[in-house]
């Protein structure tokens, strides 16, 4: 039985990954950052412009940022190695296509 939940445990690891958000608001601007020790390649895709892709630029050597506008709320997601990426946000929504992603809600 504890192999079984041990095995439980690394597969839902490995398949969240180990990313980490978390943001930051300066001024009319929210920082997104993203720690992730493995990515090659990181983007960011947002409700904002009909989720094109944006790569994420590197601001530490295990952290990637991404700077927008923190007066409208909009939802988005993350491509790590070309794989989406929802991370644990603390307000989600569904798509149209069954998925989830993270919303962000400006403080008004």
């Amino acid at each position: 039985m504890n192999r079984l939940v041990v095995s439980m445990l690394l597969a839902i690891w490995a398949l969240g990954g180990c990313a980490t958000p978390f943001q930051r608001i300066k001024g009319e601007q929210v920082y997104l950052y993203l720690k992730d020790s493995g990515a090659q390649a990181a983007f960011f895709a947002s409700s904002l412009d009909g989720f094109h892709r944006h790569p994420l630029t590197r601001h530490t050597k295990n952290s990637w940022r991404i700077s927008l506008p923190a007066d409208q709320e909009f939802t988005y997601f993350f491509i790590l190695d070309n794989q989406p990426f929802i991370p644990d946000c603390p307000y989600r929504e569904k798509d149209d296509f069954g998925f989830e992603n993270c919303v962000f809600t400006p403080d008004l």
